[in-house]
C-alpha cells in the first residue's frame, strides 16, 4: 500500500461509520477532546462516510463487508483518506480491505490516548497498530477476567445505561448524588474507562450488563 503524504497542520475532519449508537457516542466524545480534530461527522455506512472525503475515516471491523466496494475504495485512495479500523479480540479483518487500512486500534483497550496516537500516526503518514493489539498478535494472552462490580455499582451502571443522570440515579436508588458519583468513579476505574458511555460499552462487551 502506498503511503499518502502527511496532512497539513490544520483542523482535521473525521468521519465515523459505526452502527451501534453507544459505541459511536463514546468515540464522538473522545474525538471532541482531541485538539487536532476540527469537525466530526457520523454516517450509517463506510460508503457514505467516504463520500465526504474526510481526513480520517474511523470504523469497526463489522462495518466492512467481506468484499470491497470499488467506488468507495477509489474515493478513499483519490482523496488520501486515512482509514482506521477498530478491532476486537475475537474479530478478524477481511483480506479484501487489508490494503486500504492505515491503522488498527484495539477496541477492548480503547481510551483517549490510544485514539490520539492513532489519529496522529495515520495523519503523519505512518501505519498504526495500537500497542495492546501488537502485543496480543505477538504473544497471545489468556483472556483477562472481567472486573467485578459490587451489586450497588451494577445497579448504578444499569441506570446509566438506561440514560439516567447522577441525580436521577440517586433518586431511583434512594441515595445521595455524591454517593452515585463515588460509585461511578469506582466503575470507571474498574472498567478502565474515561467516561460513562465507554464504561457501559465495556460492561456490555464483557457481560457485566445484559441488553
Amino acid at each position: 500500500m502506498s503511503v499518502p503524504p502527511p496532512r497539513p497542520a490544520r483542523g482535521l475532519t473525521v468521519a465515523l461509520a459505526v452502527r451501534r449508537d453507544i459505541h459511536r457516542y463514546g468515540l464522538e466524545g473522545m474525538l471532541h477532546s482531541l485538539e487536532s480534530v476540527a469537525d466530526i461527522y457520523s454516517y450509517a455506512t463506510v460508503a457514505d462516510a467516504a463520500a465526504l472525503a474526510p481526513d480520517v475515516l474511523l470504523t469497526s471491523v463489522d462495518e466492512l463487508a467481506p468484499t470491497v466496494d470499488e467506488s468507495t475504495a477509489q474515493r478513499l485512495r483519490a482523496h488520501h483518506v486515512r482509514l482506521v479500523v477498530l478491532i476486537g479480540p475475537e474479530e478478524r479483518m477481511s483480506p479484501a480491505w487489508a490494503s486500504h487500512v492505515h491503522g488498527f486500534v484495539d477496541r477492548s483497550a480503547l481510551h483517549l490516548g490510544v485514539l490520539r496516537d492513532a489519529v496522529s500516526d495515520v495523519c503523519a503518514g505512518r501505519f498504526h497498530v495500537s500497542a495492546s493489539l501488537a502485543r496480543r498478535l505477538v504473544v497471545p494472552a489468556a483472556p483477562a477476567p472481567a472486573p467485578a462490580l459490587t451489586a450497588r455499582e451494577t445497579q448504578v451502571l444499569e441506570l446509566v445505561a438506561d440514560g439516567l443522570s447522577n441525580k436521577q440515579a440517586a433518586r431511583s436508588l434512594g441515595i445521595s448524588e455524591n454517593g452515585v458519583k463515588r460509585l461511578m468513579g469506582n466503575i470507571l476505574a474498574k472498567l478502565n474507562s474515561p467516561n460513562r458511555t465507554l464504561a457501559v460499552v465495556r460492561a456490555l462487551e464483557t457481560g457485566l450488563l445484559a441488553r
